[in-house]
């Protein structure tokens, strides 16, 4: 694919945890049978189904992870939740097709944490948008 992009907030607690200075991406790939429309019947059947990882915890990979630093931490507060909530787009180079440009555009907010999380809102963020280029 040459695009790809999704949407999901994301809640971090106030506390012992410190500032979020960036995030964290890899990849997971399973090798199976294609059992959509297109594949099925006509793809190979894959006898030996297998899954790679380049998380953390599968250990060393020659293709590591990438790290997407913000340009200033987020601070998380006691008694305060933090909320990130945005999208992420990867999106092919011309140069190569195995080389991506990532777009992050996100908004932060920061409420006061309650037992049924609704707490009012103390703070919310202006829109950031963020372009890396992964090597």
């Amino acid at each position: 694919r040459s695009q790809s992009s999704g949407s999901s907030p994301a809640d971090a607690m106030g506390g012992a945890l410190g500032p979020i200075s960036g995030f964290a991406g890899w990849f997971t790939v399973d090798f199976r049978s294609r059992t959509d429309e297109v594949g099925r019947g006509v793809a190979p059947e894959v006898q030996n189904p297998a899954y790679l990882s380049t998380g953390p915890e599968m250990g060393y990979t020659h293709w590591g992870q990438q790290v997407f630093h913000l340009p200033s931490p987020l601070p998380l507060l006691a008694g305060q939740t933090t909320r990130i909530n945005g999208t992420l787009e990867m999106m092919r180079t011309k140069e190569s097709a195995r080389l991506y440009n990532v777009r992050f555009r996100y908004e932060t907010s920061r409420r006061k944490t309650s037992s049924n999380g609704e707490g009012g809102v103390l703070m919310k963020g202006k829109s950031e948008e963020l372009v890396y280029q992964i090597p």
